[in-house]
């Protein structure tokens, strides 16, 4: 029943795309042509034809209507702009291809906007729906679990915390009469086929350590199996990574599952060209529209106010610790202590134009040329004095992680106020957990949400700059 629930969602899912794109296809008509006469002409005809096969085709490879209770909504986003770019690709493949025709690039325009647009706003707008009506007891799935053990109570927080996943805990069954969860525990292992059949279980999750429990296990797979109830397995060493990792991956080698105690978003090569892209555009506009007059009143303010350089270069640590020179406006009157000393509160190297720029973070424009050269990103960790990275990586836990990706001008850890003052080792120890999260939660959006955070940071003030 539950499997027959989710195809029909499934197909819900595809036939709702299929009506938006024709809908979108005949909006781009009426918008370029002012008309829908062209559809009669042949070209057109095939045109909609073939960008309907090509959906299907896509959205079959990426394996796109995959029901997820758990889905986000940037994971929504994320994933149809996945599918979204390949139908794009294929589109102007097809119009290559056929070198005679000639279709108008405002048609297509126009038909993907508005199927980005609809499609979109249906989809959070369904899904919205979905997790509201489980969370009121609609669409749930019954569920036991096997063993009463710390790793099985973890699982059944989660799902009772988290009620629009739309799963109902039936109860634990155990062998042990006086295991911790007692309270919950309904039956032993010899009560769970009969409870599985009198109460229509969907899902039968196992916390027993299969190395112990061996037949045990193999044959409640099998018998979930023969019954159509789907069979999961909480693994032993749940507790274990719970305590040291947030977050775990399976990677398979042929047939055998390996555990990635980090997941790194930004280890795959689409998420890298999209943040490179990001990176690439975001500069490029920057230092064209704002850089290109403010960046001569800045450097006059500098010059004019104290001796030496508009700019000041240090080597900072960048991805996989390897050294680069950092461009800022330069703060301080020039002194020999600036690779080695950190600045301070109404430290008195800094000059009066220098501890404005510095308060309003206008000192760090010039990584935006860093950013260009490859050596940063928009956002990311900041990058730390060379110094600094060897005495931190010896006593705070996790910091040489933040080095798996590009220094930042802006980052997680500044974009929720530590920034300033770093010799305070539990201040630093903050900003690498908020480091090492951004590390294993990358997504577009969340560069997006930092850089508008920032700019919000920077035009009400704080009072951590200095």
């Amino acid at each position: 029943m539950v499997r027959r629930y989710s195809q029909f969602l499934e197909i819900t899912y595809f036939l709702v795309d299929i009506l938006i794109l024709n809908i979108s296809f005949f909006l781009g008509m009426f918008l370029t042509f002012d008309r829908f006469s062209k559809i009669t002409d042949r070209k057109f005809a095939m045109l909609l034809v073939a960008i309907n096969l090509m959906w299907f085709f896509v959205t079959s490879v990426f394996n796109y209507y995959k029901v997820d209770r758990k889905i986000r909504y940037e994971t929504i986003v994320i994933q149809f702009a996945k599918v979204l770019a390949f139908q794009v690709l294929l589109t102007f493949a097809y119009i290559v291809i056929l070198k005679g025709y000639t279709l108008s690039r405002e048609l297509l325009m126009w038909t993907y906007f508005s199927f980005t647009v609809i499609n979109l706003g249906w989809r959070i707008g369904f899904e919205t729906y979905m997790k509201r009506y489980r969370a009121k007891g609609g669409n749930y799935r019954r569920v036991i679990v096997i063993g009463a053990n710390r790793a099985a109570m973890q699982f059944v927080q989660e799902i009772e915390e988290h009620n629009e996943y739309g799963y109902r805990f039936m109860g634990f069954f155990d062998n042990d009469p006086i295991n911790p969860l007692k309270e919950k525990t309904i039956g032993t292992f010899d009560d769970v086929k009969w409870y599985c059949f009198e109460n229509h279980i969907d899902e039968i999750y196992c916390a027993l350590m299969p190395s112990k429990n061996e037949d045990l296990v193999n044959e409640m797979m099998s018998f979930a199996d023969d019954n159509l109830i789907r069979f999961r397995i909480i693994p032993e060493f749940t507790d274990y990574l719970h305590r040291r990792f947030k977050k775990v991956m399976i990677e398979y080698y042929g047939n055998m599952p390996v555990l990635t105690t980090r997941p790194e978003p930004l280890d795959n090569l689409y998420n890298r060209v999209m943040k490179r892209g990001f990176d690439i555009a975001f500069s490029l506009a920057f230092l064209i529209l704002i850089g290109s007059w403010l960046f001569p009143i800045l450097a006059l303010a500098v010059k004019l106010t104290s001796k030496g350089p508009v700019f000041f270069m240090q080597k900072r640590s960048g991805e996989r610790n390897k050294e680069f020179l950092c461009y800022k406006f330069r703060t301080m009157c020039v002194n020999i202590e600036a690779d080695t000393k950190q600045a301070t509160k109404d430290d008195p190297r800094i000059t009066s134009v220098g501890k404005m720029l510095r308060k309003t973070n206008l000192d760090e424009l010039p990584q935006f040329i860093n950013v260009l050269l490859g050596d940063m990103s928009v956002v990311g960790p900041r990058p730390h004095m060379l110094k600094h990275t060897e005495e931190y990586s010896k006593i705070v836990n996790s910091f040489m992680v933040r080095h798996f990706v590009k220094p930042g001008i802006t980052g997680a850890a500044q974009a929720n106020g530590y920034r300033g003052d770093t010799t305070d080792p539990k201040l630093m120890e903050k900003r690498v957990q908020y480091d090492v999260w951004y590390l294993e939660n990358w997504s577009f959006w969340l560069d997006i949400k930092i850089v508008f955070l920032t700019v919000w940071s920077m035009l009400k003030g704080n009072e951590n700059a200095f």
